[in-house]
This record gives C-alpha cells, structure tokens and sequence, in this order.
C-alpha cells in the first residue's frame, strides 16, 4: 500500500510540476526560466522525500565536497536509471543542473518531459546526425555561462542496467568545456538498475537504497588532452566506488546466510 502511495504522490507531483512550468513559459517570459528551475528542484527533491516517507526508499548521500563547490560546475557520473536525475538534483540542493539526456525523454513523461524539452537541457538524438547533437551542446554550454547552472552528462551514454560501470565518451564532455570550460565533479552512484522499470520498480523499491558519492572536483581543463584524461580519472574512480559497494553487499549478503529477504532492507541495494 505504501508503494502505491508513492508512485501516486509522484505522479500528482510531476502533474503539479508540467502545469505550473508550462503557465510560467508560456505566460510569463521574463521570469520562465527563473521559475522552472525552482519548479525543477522542488519537485524532484519533493519526489525523493515521497518516495522515501511512503515508498521505503533511501538515499545514502556522501557529499564531503559540498562545502569547496563553486557556482558552476560540470557533473560527471554513471547511469543507471532514469531516478538518477531526482537522486542527481537532490545531491546538488544549492545548485540548478541542466542534463544531457536522450531526445526520447522530451515527450511523454509529465513534468519531467516538459522540463528537459524547454527547461535549456540538452536532448541529444542518439540516432540523429552529429551537427544537431553538437547544436544541443553548444547552447547548454552558452547557457550555463551566462546563468548559474550546472551541466550533468553521463559519459556512458546509455544506462547500464546491471550496474557495471561502462566505458565513458569524451564527445558531449569536449563539446561543452570547448565553449565554457567548468570544473568538474565526479559522482559515483549505485542502486538504480535495480528499480530501471516499472515492474522492478514495484518489487524492489521498499527496502532500495540509492547510493551516491561526490568523488573529486577537477580544475578546468586547459587542453584538449586534458579532457580525456579527466574524463579517465573519472572513470577509474567512479569504477572503484561501484565496485567498491557491491564488494560489500556481497560480503553482506554472505554474512546474513544468503540473498536478502523482503523484509530485510539492504544498505546497498
């Protein structure tokens, strides 16, 4: 009964979110960004506490960077589910991000659809040419120089639902540190392969822990080079952390006799 509750809670929050963002970027032009970035960071972090209160889910958020983070700054994490991007704004309370997320995304979904198609995230189409991807980029990058947003990629480009952390792409990352060079900061999270559909989502969200880790916070890269061995650093560490996680919860799991139950709630997810 508690899920159900939660996944209505949501469904009424992001329903909440569309009307009011679209009455703001169709009636009021001057403020319209300003309010749907508020709309934006409410309602996803609303979204989490819900999930959390009725729904049995946690976050387990180490964030020992947040007291050196600057104004802006460039988000590099894996992927692992769509909740990445509610986990990913509720690590960064004091700060507006802006994601790189497939074209797909713009359409269908309430509030969240709404909010990356005019909200300046960039949509790239994973199958379009390399001109419109480039286009996309470009004017995130133009836009978080002139207002205070942090840009978020997944340099996987896809999610790995199995939790494996892949090889990270330098395209997307180059294109935008080429037209606004940021600092960077690394994020390591874990948990959301288990809940990426909505059947899984059902079964395993009581007792799901959503594991998140500010890493390292990278200068602004100077070179071109530069960013690919950032980008490898990044990798590396994230990679470990992951590993680092389910090395435990196997441990764990050992120690307790065997999987988990349903009844037990698992620190690792």
């Amino acid at each position: 009964m508690g899920i159900l509750i939660a996944l209505l809670g949501v469904l009424l929050i992001l329903c909440v979110c569309d009307v009011r963002m679209r009455l703001a970027y169709y009636l009021d032009r001057r403020h319209r960004f300003a309010v749907m970035s508020r709309m934006q960071n409410w309602g996803l972090r609303v979204i989490v506490a819900v999930v959390k209160a009725y729904g049995g889910f946690r976050v387990r958020l180490q964030n020992r960077l947040q007291a050196t983070l600057p104004e802006r700054f460039l988000i590099l994490s894996n992927h692992q589910s769509l909740v990445d991007i509610a986990v990913l704004a509720y690590a960064f309370p004091r700060h507006n991000v802006r994601f790189v997320a497939k074209k797909e995304l713009g359409r269908g979904v309430p509030g969240i659809s709404f909010m990356l198609s005019h909200g300046r995230h960039a949509l790239i189409d994973r199958r379009g040419g390399f001109r419109e991807t480039r286009a996309e980029l470009i004017r995130l990058a133009r836009f978080s120089r002139r207002h205070p947003v942090c840009p978020a990629v997944f340099p996987e480009g896809t999610r790995s639902r199995e939790g494996r952390v892949r090889k990270f792409h330098s395209a997307a990352v180059r294109t935008i540190m080429t037209h606004h060079p940021l600092p960077a900061v690394s994020v390591a999270v874990d948990g959301g392969y288990r809940i990426a559909r909505l059947g899984n989502l059902i079964r395993n969200l009581r007792g799901c822990v959503y594991r998140v880790r500010l890493l390292s916070l990278y200068p602004p890269p100077d070179q071109r080079g530069d960013v690919q061995a950032m980008l490898e650093r990044a990798h590396d560490e994230i990679e470990r952390q992951v590993n680092k996680w389910k090395r435990s919860e196997r441990q764990r799991s050992r120690n307790t006799g065997g999987p988990r139950s349903r009844s037990w709630e698992s620190p690792y997810c």
